[in-house]
């Protein structure tokens, strides 16, 4: 044998393994990349407070949750969270998690408190039906649907929800207001003109319109249908009662009084729920603070709050 074929063949050995560790890396399975974190919804910057029936519930800027009040269904022992936001019904609660997904608690006698899966941007706890507003601006409800309050509109143009007793209202992007349910007082029926937030109550809706003014439609036995003229940044309704944040920051209530649940505290206010029989509202400060009827200790929130 030659000296070149020698040569030759010395030449080969390196090539050959060269080509067999490109073929072996085009034909190995590749790495799988990690999986992206899932998403993280922003704590609350300030506290929030939902007034229900006859129980309370808040979440802190820390993402804890805490409930008072009646508890014959559970609802007011909420599950861990960290949640972004609360909101209580009836006899039940539901909070968006950190994480997009919906839990509830409490009563569960018409499927109120089972939510589907999938992430939510926000939840609102009606009588005892529920619904929410996905990011695609899709509005999901569950539970009692014996007025149509939990069949809502097919349309992918929402940007926020309020479930009432037995009606539900949703704002849409263009500021056009949707409701579906029971109509016998015509509570359900939207009010001419484009509003910025909605709030479904017992029998009655309010919502605040463009120009800072409150609108309501539906029942007024009480006169919770006649809001005061005034200049407001947000307005929630619930019994036979109303109340809403004035843009100066004092809270103003109409409707029903029979226990002091319209006679709000003296302070600057940033929000304000109205439930059963009780109102309850956060300060600018921070601190929660409520009125109206506590039988049920749902005016009297825990140490801390």
């Amino acid at each position: 044998m030659s000296h070149l074929t020698l040569r030759i063949r010395w030449l080969a050995l390196p090539l050959a393994g060269l080509l067999l560790a490109a073929v072996a890396a085009c034909t190995s399975t590749p790495t799988p990349s990690p999986a992206p974190p899932p998403t993280q919804l922003p704590l609350p910057e300030a506290p929030i407070v939902s007034a229900g029936r006859i129980h309370t519930c808040g979440v802190q800027t820390d993402g804890a949750v805490a409930c008072w009040g009646d508890n014959d269904y559970g609802q007011s022992l909420p599950p861990d969270g960290p949640f972004v936001s609360v909101s209580a019904g009836n006899d039940h609660a539901c909070g968006i998690q950190s994480n997009g997904a919906v839990a509830c608690w409490g009563r569960n006698n018409h499927g109120q408190a089972i939510p589907p899966a999938g992430s939510f941007a926000s939840v609102s706890a009606g009588g005892v039906h529920t619904c929410g507003v996905r990011a695609t601006g899709v509005i999901d409800c569950w539970g009692r649907n014996d007025h149509g309050q939990a069949a809502p509109p097919d349309d992918s143009s929402f940007i926020s929800v309020s479930a009432g007793n037995n009606h539900t209202c949703g704002v849409k992007t263009t500021g056009v207001i949707d409701c579906w349910g029971r109509n016998d007082h015509g509570h359900a029926p939207p009010d001419d003109g484009s509003l910025i937030s909605v709030s479904a109550g017992w029998d009655h809706t309010c919502g605040v319109t463009t120009d800072s003014a409150v609108v309501c439609w539906g029942g007024n036995e009480f006169g919770q249908d006649s809001p005061p003229a005034s200049s407001f940044a947000s307005v929630s309704t619930n019994g036979g009662h109303a109340c809403g944040v004035q843009t100066d920051g004092t809270v103003v209530c109409w409707g029903n009084n029979a226990i002091g649940q319209a006679t709000p505290p003296v302070g600057s206010f940033a929000s304000v729920s109205a439930g059963g029989v009780h109102t309850c509202g956060v300060q600018t400060d921070g601190a929660v603070v409520c009125w109206g009827d506590s039988g049920e200790g749902q005016s009297t929130p825990p140490l801390g709050w």
